[in-house]
């Protein structure tokens, strides 16, 4: 069975090209033998333009295809013009393959694989770009030599390889033209192997399927002889006849192979093949692709025996730990490695009983054998006085539980205490290694890089204990208390000691057959997908029940247009680096910066574009503004802003029975021209519509709209009513909105800046102190005078919390935009936290979030206790600072979800409150200069 990337066997793939190459006029190979006749058409359609094939058949339409065709002719020599123009891509051979016309015609005219995108839909077309990338990787092999006559040969053992055909009598031929091209050679093998059939047998009653006893009596020859395709494809060619649609013996090898669907294929673990962009030799990144696509069972045992170890991919070694377990806050419980537990504030990787049970394994093992396995090496040990069991424990508990950095999620060893333990431990005489070497795949090579110090997790913790229940911070989800098809959520909605589920067991989907990170039904994941040379490929796939599926390709990313230039510097993609004052990025090609008012510009208002402080809110494309200046900072054009609170349903239309009920929503994307507002209920079977709770305003949750409609409540805000906030009261959001109530404002995922409604806009600053200086406004005390703590852009009042700017990128929400068929709720506002909140691990904390005047997303975790402790207090900061480490590092967990992998940057801003009393504030004198200001410049 010749091997491929993209799946598919190579008998399907053998019939399906001479299907495509007998039957061109079936479909329309080319719009010029439509406009002949007779003999000259059914030439016309046996001829494959960009192929070998075109050589041998070209003469037969001079032959036969008369003068007086003149339209004919016309198209063709112009489309043969189009061919030869660019015949130096190998890819045109593959332009039968294509079912749309437009596509083989784009095909039949492109110079490269780029002038597919824009005609070609890959998934549509997945037998023809399979093809294609079987080609492109055909060209680029032959091109690894100087040497013209070995390019030459090459050429002719491979030209058609993409339509599952190559010239296997050259190949010998091939290696002595070649041997000075050794790169070239190996290149060659790879491409032309092949392997048996495992079961050529099941092709055995296709014989019998032909009329002609001749072609049986060989096709069952061949078959009980060989299992190299090529073989078989020539002998049944030779015995059989060509490939004809309505022949029943290839039928039956259809029914029998038919090519491998792989719109809706999942690799074996699509969280990990985003790992596999990290590593940095070129034989890991490529067994790292094969193993987590579809190669585990053979590539399994040497991508971990080879790249795992390798200090060189420590990014890669990380992430893949990630993924199998990412880092949380806390550990407790543990038995055998007790000196680990009551540390709230410090990230573990692995605390759990069976990670516990490995470390006291270990130890016991060690005492027994005198030896410990590490990092796949049996080390002999020196006896117990020179290496204690007290350290050695230490060491095993801190390598199985696996305490992580706070930055870096790194779980590796500090050098320096890796080479004093080993020292002192292993015995060296009998072993071919050094400490350093041995050290150099537990811990990080750059003395900067984060580690996890040993001599912190040789004693019992120093914190003190809880006294109380209401001091406790938890992880409900910690354990996995869950069965393997569901993702545990927490459930913020349920104080601890309260007689309710403090977590959720939803339906998900594990990334693939042997993926262990889990996404709720109902989210769009990426997954990378083979791709031409070093392209970047990725499908978005949906996840319905306990699969993933729905799966749409997305455009490929180029290797040449990922880096940014910046006036006459090249920035690389991933790298940081600033504009003025302004943080910035380079995602992908797109640069993504910061929009703050710098130098002078900044001592005025501190508002983008200089905007005045007054709050005279408009909406555009359902985006709230605090006033029109900011809306047209942001881009709006003027046509788009409306001016004062419009009701969501008032412009809405929707059908018979059905009633409007208002949904505010914030499309981040720039493909969505229309961002609705409103929902049209249908009310006419409630029992049959999906469960999506509302709660309305007397405080009682109905199991969908529709209950609420058809029993006469008034809608309070969607999802389950809340506990713990205040159900009445008008409150001023951080993003400048009003709401009914600080229940309404938390089910939005926004956080209360005051009580009352919205008055003014606060200038954008890092400092924690009151900005906005009203009789109205009066700023909630906080929660702790010392906290640290942020004032959201444009808010007024200072907050406890951590606190994070996002920048995110806009073309990669369109990207996804693109992929979901315009399915403006994956890149929602809303579903985008919630998708972000699933990462925050402990319960007493709450994650809120808006879109900021400044056009980036601010993210704070808050404490959820009405009275908390410093601990309380502080557990949030650093999930907040964990949240802004997994975004940084573009982590695998971040890039996996199409609500989450255009987010680029995050800057912690928490900090420590300023003087109250002598704050920056807006007083009514610098209102009323700033609306002059703004009066003159314009």
């Amino acid at each position: 069975m010749e091997r491929t990337r993209c799946g598919g066997s190579w008998w399907a793939r053998l019939v399906f090209a001479s299907f495509a190459l007998s039957f061109a006029g079936s479909q329309e190979l080319s719009a010029c033998c439509g406009k002949a006749e007779g003999t000259c058409r059914s030439v016309c359609e046996k001829m494959s333009l960009g192929s070998s094939i075109r050589e041998e058949r070209i003469q037969n339409i001079y032959k036969f295809c008369t003068p007086d065709l003149i339209e004919f002719w016309i198209c063709m020599n112009q489309t043969i013009q189009e061919v030869v123009s660019g015949s130096g891509w190998w890819g045109k051979t593959c332009c039968a393959l294509a079912h749309s016309g437009q596509c083989r015609h784009a095909c039949a005219s492109a110079s490269d694989a780029r002038a597919l995108s824009p005609v070609c839909r890959r998934s549509d077309e997945i037998a023809f770009f399979d093809c294609v990338q079987r080609q492109q990787e055909a060209q680029w092999c032959c091109s690894q030599t100087v040497s013209l006559s070995c390019h030459e040969v090459c050429e002719s053992v491979v030209w058609r390889v993409g339509l599952g055909r190559f010239d296997s009598s050259l190949t010998d031929h091939a290696a002595e033209v070649c041997e000075g091209s050794p790169a070239l050679l190996r290149c060659l093998y790879d491409l032309t192997a092949s392997t048996v059939h495992t079961d050529t047998s099941k092709y055995l009653p296709c014989c019998q399927e032909s009329a002609s006893a001749e072609c049986r009596k060989n096709c069952e020859a061949v078959l009980h002889r060989t299992g190299e395709s090529q073989e078989i494809a020539d002998a049944l060619a030779l015995n059989c006849g060509a490939p004809a649609i309505h022949d029943e013996l290839w039928q039956c090898f259809l029914r029998k192979d038919a090519p491998v669907n792989t719109k809706n294929f999942v690799p074996y673990d699509a969280a990990k093949l985003h790992c596999c962009e990290k590593a940095v030799t070129i034989n890991c990144k490529k067994l790292c692709f094969e193993t987590f696509n579809i190669g585990w069972p053979t590539n399994g045992q040497k991508f971990y025996s080879d790249c795992l170890v390798d200090p060189q991919e420590m990014k890669l070694i990380e992430c893949i730990e990630e993924v199998d377990a990412p880092c949380s806050l806390g550990c407790a419980g543990l038995t055998y490695c007790s000196q680990l537990n009551n540390r709230p504030t410090t990230l573990f990787r692995s605390c759990s009983a069976q990670a516990d049970l490995n470390a006291h394994v270990a130890v016991a093992e060690r005492k027994d054998k005198g030896s410990v396995l590490i990092s796949g090496l049996n080390l002999p040990l020196k006896n117990s006085s020179q290496c204690p069991t007290d350290l050695w424990k230490s060491v095993a508990c801190t390598l199985h539980v696996k305490p992580c950095s706070s930055k870096g999620h790194s779980s590796l060893l500090c050098a320096a205490d890796c080479i004093r333990v080993v020292s002192s431990c292993v015995e060296w005489s009998r072993v071919r290694l050094t400490a350093a070497a041995l050290c150099a795949r537990l811990a990080p090579a750059a003395p900067d890089a984060p580690c996890v110090p040993l001599h912190e997790f040789m004693n019992p913790s120093t914190e003190p204990a809880l006294l109380s229940a209401k001091e406790v911070v938890t992880s409900p989800c910690a354990g996995s208390p869950c069965n393997a098809s569901q993702l545990c959520v927490v459930n913020r909605n349920c104080a601890y000691g309260a007689g309710c589920a403090r977590y959720a067991c939803l339906d998900a989907c594990p990334l693939g057959e042997g993926s262990s990170y889990m996404v709720p039904s109902g989210s769009w994941v990426r997954v990378p997908v083979p791709c031409y040379g070093n392209d970047l490929c990725y499908k978005v796939c949906r996840c319905e029940g306990h699969n993933l599926a729905h799966c749409q390709q997305l455009p490929p990313i180029y290797p040449d247009s990922t880096n940014c230039r910046l006036h006459d510097k090249v920035v690389k993609d991933g790298e940081k680096y600033y504009m003025e004052c302004n943080e910035c990025v380079c995602v992908l090609g797109e640069r993504v910066c910061a929009r703050r008012a710098c130098g002078r510009a900044a001592l005025l208002t501190g508002l983008p574009c200089n905007c005045p402080p007054h709050h005279l809110p408009v909406t555009a494309a359902g985006r709230h503004h605090a006033n029109a200046c900011l809306a047209k900072c942001a881009g709006v054009p003027d046509v788009f802003i409306e001016f004062g609170a419009t009701a969501a349903c008032a412009a809405a239309s929707c059908p018979r029975r059905h009633v409007c009920l208002p949904r505010p929503a914030v499309c981040l994307s720039q493909l969505t021209n229309t961002c609705p507002q409103y929902v049209c209920v249908n009310t006419t079977n409630c029992k049959s519509q999906p469960v999506m709770p509302v709660c309305d305003t007397d405080g009682r949750t109905h199991f969908s709209p529709c209950h609420l409609v058809m029993s006469r409540a008034t809608l309070a805000y969607w999802g389950h009513c809340l506990t713990g906030c205040v159900t009445s009261g008008t409150v001023c959001g951080v993003n400048g909105v009003t709401y009914a109530s600080e229940c309404a404002a938390w089910a939005e995922y926004v956080s209360v800046d005051y009580h009352g409604p919205c008055f003014a806009v606060g200038p954008i600053s890092d400092s924690m102190g009151p900005r906005c200086e009203f009789d109205r406004i009066q700023c909630p005390p906080l929660k702790s005078p010392a906290c640290l703590g942020f004032t959201a852009p444009g808010a007024c009042c200072p907050k406890c919390g951590g606190a994070i700017r996002v920048l995110y990128a806009k073309k990669q929400f369109d990207r996804a935009l693109y992929g979901t068929n315009i399915s403006d709720n994956v890149v929602h506002l809303n579903n985008i936290l919630r998708t972000l909140e699933r990462h925050v691990k402990i319960a007493e904390c709450a994650l809120r979030g808006y879109l900021t005047v400044e056009m980036e997303l601010f993210v704070s975790v808050e404490t959820l206790m009405e009275n908390p402790t410093d601990l309380q207090l502080s557990v949030c900061v650093l999930e907040a600072e964990k949240l802004a480490d997994l975004i940084n590092r573009g982590s695998a967990l971040i890039n996996s979800d199409v609500a989450l992998c255009a987010l680029s940057y995050a800057i912690p801003v928490h900090t420590y409150p300023t003087q109250s009393a002598c704050g920056i504030n807006i007083s009514i004198a610098l209102l009323i200069l700033s609306c002059l200001v703004t009066l003159i410049s314009r």
